[in-house]
């Protein structure tokens, strides 16, 4: 499948797509028109991920799309909220460009990654590192990463919370500092 085939396909699927994001409408600060926009770029990835992974179309799109929407939409059981302003909130240009406190700044994932990688036993920096997204194809769920490394799910479930446990751990006990800024 190339990408204009992707775009139709997406196109001719839009009321099922429709469909799945209606449940978000209500809590978000995002409209239909957004939550389109993300299918059209995950039919464009789904599109390269199926290819190098011989996988069919449909599935690779519904994981990646879903993966996209949750991650911009906020948790309707977190009062936070999201830091974008919806479009429909203001015509001042001036709100619409929200400039993060220093407090606020996204840590280094990669600079932490290698800074508590040397914790690690090989498998448990591999797992971490796909999950994370470190390498070229970004971030790879768990069935992905399994996939790649020829075992099951819980395997992979199983390795990075045991690696998450064990940073968890040295940190609480003191056995290594963060930076201040993580």
């Amino acid at each position: 499948m190339n990408f204009q085939d992707a775009a139709t396909w997406v196109t001719n699927n839009k009321s099922i797509i429709k469909g799945y994001i209606h449940k978000y409408l209500k809590f978000s600060p995002y409209e239909e028109s957004d939550y389109l926009r993300e299918a059209f770029e995950a039919a464009m990835i789904a599109t390269v991920r199926c290819q190098e992974k011989g996988i069919p179309f449909e599935a690779a799109f519904w994981v990646i799309f879903r993966s996209q929407i949750n991650a911009i939409t906020p948790h309707p059981d977190y009062t936070k909220g999201s830091n974008s302003v919806p479009s429909y909130c203001t015509d001042d240009p001036r709100l619409l460009f929200r400039v993060p406190y220093q407090h606020q700044q996204q840590p280094d994932i990669e600079g932490l990654y290698h800074y508590v990688s040397q914790l690690l036993t090989d498998k448990e920096r591999t797992v971490l590192s796909l999950s994370l997204g470190l390498g070229d194809e970004g971030r790879l769920t768990l069935k992905e990463i399994a996939q790649r490394l020829g075992c099951v799910e819980s395997n992979v479930r199983d390795i990075l919370k045991r690696g998450l446990h064990r940073i968890h751990t040295m940190v609480r006990s003191g056995a290594i500092t963060l930076p201040e800024f993580y």
